[in-house]
């Protein structure tokens, strides 16, 4: 059986990965990295799940021995649906959840897969997010997160702030006691953009997320005290990046 998360910010991806590059012993646990776009084939799919195992014996395939493998497939159901509704790179996933295993796309012989388990994530369905079958769902625990209210996320990123103005850079005073107002006046303008500027049909992949928000922060974070630095000049690059992150991607 795999395991599925599903949320729609970034936040999943982020745990997951950390989860797997941090918390597990990496002389134990394998893992294959697999991000899904609406371009993504079957045949690339299968090509970076079979590059990452070894050949155990004829016909059977897995990590190493001593080692358990965890495919780690992110935005799971981002890929084109077909004419009549299939998924080529989620079928192929599920025929190895079904047969732990599928057919080797050279010779055409059967590819056993062993000591290996799979672990997707994926947001609610649109913006260019497709529903996917139950024949796959089944084979899923589902572990849901909820999005973070606007509170959690103004204090997370009102901390961060402070550390890069008072602490890491040491700005004037005021400057960093600017920081919660720039935090604030970020999220403010992400909420209502992503209100207000909802995906079309000409372009129904376009959604807004806190990657974007991240982005105007990090992109504030690169600026270093100078005299010429004001408080000013911080709310003149704080338009300058929202722009940057938000307008231009219309």
């Amino acid at each position: 059986n795999g395991t599925m998360a599903r949320v729609a910010h970034p936040n999943k991806t982020s745990l997951v990965k950390r989860m797997l590059s941090d918390e597990l012993p990496k002389s134990k646990f394998l893992s294959i990295l697999v991000n899904f776009s609406a371009q993504t084939t079957v045949a690339q799919t299968q090509n970076i799940i079979d590059g990452k195992l070894d050949k155990r014996r004829k016909g059977v395939f897995g990590p190493r021995a001593g080692k358990s493998a965890i495919i780690f497939v992110d935005d799971l159901n981002m890929p084109t649906v077909e004419l009549y509704g299939a998924q080529p790179p989620v079928e192929i996933l599920r025929q190895f959840l079904c047969d732990q295993g599928w057919y080797d796309l050279v010779d055409k012989s059967w590819r056993n897969i062993i000591n290996t388990q799979l672990l997707t994530a994926m947001g609610p369905p649109g913006g260019g997010r497709n529903d996917i079958t139950p024949r796959i769902m089944r084979h899923f625990n589902f572990v849901c997160m909820v999005e973070s209210n606007f509170g959690t996320l103004e204090n997370i990123f009102t901390t961060i702030a402070n550390w890069n103005f008072q602490v890491k850079h040491n700005f004037p005073d005021s400057v960093s006691r600017l920081a919660g107002a720039v935090v604030s006046g970020t999220l403010t303008a992400y909420e209502t953009v992503k209100k207000k500027l909802l995906p079309t049909p000409l372009k129904s992949h376009y959604t807004f997320n806190l990657r974007d928000v991240s982005k105007i922060i990090q992109g504030i974070y690169l600026v270093r005290p100078s005299p010429a630095f004001e408080k000013t000049t911080l709310i003149r690059l704080w338009v300058h990046e929202t722009l940057r992150v938000l307008h231009d991607r219309l």
